[in-house]
């Protein structure tokens, strides 16, 4: 009967450790910033004719070239 009072009383101590943790929150939120600022930058590269578009395909097709030659060596 004591063993399981000193595991209940563990379990308590764990699980309002767990609780009290806020490093995981902060992972949330920061991953809910993430997925905002890339939800807008998808928006912003998807209309065809704007600068941020020009801009980003410019970079990537210099990334396709320059992989494409390096793998064909």
């Amino acid at each position: 009967m004591r063993y399981l009072s000193s595991v209940r009383v563990q379990l308590r101590h764990i699980v309002s450790k767990f609780i009290k943790n806020e490093c995981g929150v902060t992972a949330i939120e920061y991953a809910v910033v993430a997925a905002g600022i890339s939800a807008i930058l998808l928006f912003i590269y998807t209309t065809d004719d704007g600068i941020i578009y020009n801009m980003f395909d410019h970079v990537f097709r210099g990334l396709k070239y320059a992989l494409v030659s390096i793998i064909r060596q």
